[in-house]
């Protein structure tokens, strides 16, 4: 009886445990890199664009033209309408904040309008959204819209 005591013990002692199976989960997979700094040499230049406000179906086409590293103006085609805006590169984005104006396209007795663009690279495109605001309260929304523009050759 001893004997098949220490032999059950010996067969045990001596046989392989299966590992534990790996509880751990998996490593997510790294982040994709940033997109790339834009630079005030990325913006320069004159650029032609299409711009939709939300709840519109009609486009509006304008022309920026940038006149430093902090300045441009853009264009819009239909009124001749020109506004002088600030430009300001911040990482892989560009922010434009126009002068008050005048918007024709909006109803008589609007008073005057400011925009602010924000605007990515994307596919050798600048995209991006505006926000219209009455320029005597920075804080109202008057409209948004959506824009893209290409780099004129």
């Amino acid at each position: 009886m001893r004997k098949v005591f220490f032999l059950a013990l010996f067969v045990a002692a001596c046989a392989k445990k299966e590992p534990a199976p790996d509880t751990t989960t998996p490593a997510p997979p790294p982040p994709p890199p940033p997109p790339p700094a834009l630079t005030a040499a990325d913006i320069a230049g004159t650029w032609n664009g299409t711009s939709k406000r939300e709840g519109d179906t009609t486009t509006t086409t304008f022309t920026v033209k940038s006149t430093s590293d902090t300045t441009a103006t853009v264009t819009f085609a239909k009124t001749k309408v020109t506004v002088a805006m600030s430009t300001k590169v911040d990482a892989d984005s560009v922010i434009s904040t126009s002068k008050p104006y005048k918007d024709p396209t909006l109803p008589k007795g609007t008073p005057n309008v400011t925009f602010r663009a924000v605007g990515r690279m994307k596919d050798g495109k600048l995209v991006g959204t505006t926000t219209l605001m009455l320029a005597s309260k920075p804080d109202s929304v008057v409209g948004r819209a959506n824009w893209e523009a290409t780099k004129a050759p």
